[in-house]
């Protein structure tokens, strides 16, 4: 199941992608840029992901824990389990160019319409661990987990990301404007620390509850620069920086899981309510006048979105499992404050959404082999992650040049954002009576994630 705690899918959290505006003031000699940020907040596990995220109702292995509590019903024995994971996301943000009029060929004036430029961040590590406990009355199980929920490096200081800014002309005159040039660098973390339980109503129904505790990290710094003269190279030069926007957060925040699960004959349901955690974040503006002056810090919000998801699986045949589930997730919470706050020195906030998303998964797993041994399960599935990026619609009707230069900017620099879909695929493996091993793989347009995790079965009785 992809979800959202923080793109948490469902607080899962994948994929998802979503654009970040920045800007400065509202002057001929400044602009603004679309400096994206990609968030994907899908769920743990090899199994999982090799399934189409369409987890919510099968949810029978140790990610039960955060995906769906009430699933950990169906574990029989004491597990640990671990993933590691890779994946690699692709960004596009507007570089150069000239977005309206002719270019002159003066400087760097010398391209007709916008350029994008793609930016690649790869992430790998120890994504999730979980330690399971059923009771041996197979009525109440509980599990505790740690969970990577995001993880972001955009630029360094170093090398940042950005913009030799683009160049504009007024439809009401001839004279040719340029956009502040601008450069980004970021860096964010979340990891959640959780405990979740689950009881056994009936025979076929089971409640799942959950709590995490999520460590945030953020520091994030987006610079606008000179240039020497309208059509000149860009000025990097730290006296001639001259607005900068910094947001900085270091929080914890607390999420609560509700999860369920039923099952009629062949046919199990599955239902997931994940709140996301909400942290706090400072804001801070620098201008640079005769001297470089600080605005005074603003204090504001980063929310998770809020995620509901719904799964069915069903037993068609005794080797054959299919699965679909639709997840919805609550994009829009992340406007308010974090969106709104890097808005500001536009006078824009008002302009920017982020739509809510409904997800769609289908997933089918195969067991190939023999009944009475350890067959290999083979697995599949797809997904489709609808656009989630920040859009940009002008709350007013703009009566100035500089006004219908910035709408224009931000209209162009906003307009990549696109639905993906996902196709995926793994196999499971048993080695021995105690050893499990996954592995899947995640393919889309714009991003690419492997999985690979060992489930170790400490304990006596039979396998789930």
């Amino acid at each position: 199941m992809q979800m959202i705690m923080f793109k948490i899918r469902p607080l899962a959290g994948a994929a998802a992608l979503f654009a970040v505006a920045m800007s400065s003031t509202i002057v001929s000699a400044q602009g603004g840029l679309e400096i994206p940020l990609q968030f994907d907040f899908v769920n743990p596990g090899a199994k999982s992901l090799a399934l189409g995220g369409a987890f919510a109702g099968i949810a029978d292995d140790a990610t039960a824990s955060f995906a769906n509590p009430a699933g950990l019903t169906l574990l029989l024995t004491p597990e640990v389990s671990g993933e590691f994971r890779f994946s690699r996301t692709k960004t596009s943000f507007l570089e150069f160019g000239r977005i309206s009029g002719l270019i002159t060929n003066v400087g760097n004036d010398t391209y007709q319409g916008p350029f994008f430029v793609e930016n690649t961040g790869v992430k790998y590590g120890a994504r999730y661990a979980a330690v399971v406990y059923p009771h041996s009355s197979h009525r109440w199980v509980i599990a505790g987990y740690r969970h990577e929920l995001a993880r972001l490096i955009q630029g360094t200081d170093a090398e940042r990301i950005g913009s030799s800014g683009v160049f504009q002309q007024d439809r009401t005159e001839s004279i040719s404007h340029r956009a502040s040039p601008q450069s980004a660098g970021r860096a964010m973390k979340i990891t959640g620390y959780g405990v979740s339980g689950a009881y056994k109503l009936y025979p076929n129904v089971s409640i799942g509850v959950g709590l995490a505790a999520y460590t945030f990290s953020l520091e994030s710094t987006v610079l606008s620069h000179q240039t020497d003269g309208t059509y000149g190279d860009v000025i990097y030069e730290d006296d001639q920086r001259f607005n900068w926007l910094v947001q900085t957060g270091h929080d914890i925040g607390f999420a609560p899981t509700l999860g369920l699960t039923v099952d009629r004959g062949r046919t199990r349901v599955g239902v997931v309510y994940r709140r996301g955690a909400s942290f706090d974040i400072t804001s801070r503006s620098f201008v640079n006048t005769a001297r470089f002056e600080e605005s005074s810090p603003r204090s504001g919000t980063f929310r998770v979105p809020h995620t509901l998801a719904v799964g069915v699986s069903m037993r068609a045949t005794p080797r054959l499992l299919v699965s679909t589930e639709v997840t919805h997730i609550q994009y829009s919470r992340l406007v308010n404050d974090f969106i709104v706050e890097q808005a500001r020195p536009s006078g824009q906030e008002g302009s920017f959404r982020i739509d809510d998303g409904t997800e769609l998964h289908v997933s089918a797993q195969y067991a190939w082999g023999r009944q009475d041994g350890a067959p290999v399960r083979l697995r599949a599935g797809a997904w489709y992650d609808p656009d989630h990026s920040v859009h940009f619609l002008a709350a007013r009707t703009p009566t100035t040049v500089d006004e219908r230069l910035f709408d224009e900017r931000f209209a162009v620099a906003l307009s990549n954002g696109t639905s993906q879909m996902h196709l995926s695929g793994g196999v499971g493996l048993t080695f021995g009576p105690r050893v499990e091993f996954n592995a899947g793989v995640d393919v889309a347009k714009l991003s690419r994630q492997f999985s690979a995790s060992v489930i170790l079965h400490v304990g006596k009785g039979p396998l789930p």
